[in-house]
């Protein structure tokens, strides 16, 4: 880590300073060589406000986010599907059925008891 790195949003700061890994939120210099730094813990949730000199920042490691879009495509479609079809049932309990491939048969659509006295 050299002492010329910048913090920037969104980087994960490890260090002995704080208690868990941190994620930074906002950043505003507050002089030659030190910031205001708003940090959300990444276990815990909770946000802190702190003062970071240069001097912090070599005894920090910064990790830069990675994203990566490696992951299953079908996984994504069916939580994609579940989450609408989730979304569909507040509106309308019987959607589920009105867009299924499933054709229900004529015993389904009308009450037991017509087909009987017939």
């Amino acid at each position: 880590m050299s002492g010329g790195a910048a913090i920037r949003e969104g980087q994960i700061l490890i260090g002995s300073l704080f208690n868990e890994p941190m994620r930074v939120e906002t950043v505003q210099p507050n002089g030659a060589a030190s910031w205001i730094v708003g940090l959300v813990g990444t276990s815990s949730e909770r946000f802190r406000k702190v003062t970071i000199t240069a001097e912090d920042v070599k005894r920090l490691t910064l990790l830069d986010p990675q994203r990566s879009f490696n992951g299953d495509g079908r996984l994504l479609r069916l939580g994609l599907q579940a989450y609408a079809l989730g979304i569909a049932y507040e509106f309308d309990p019987y959607f589920g059925l009105s867009i299924s491939r499933v054709d229900p048969l004529p015993s389904s659509r009308t009450p037991w008891t017509t087909s009987w006295t017939d």
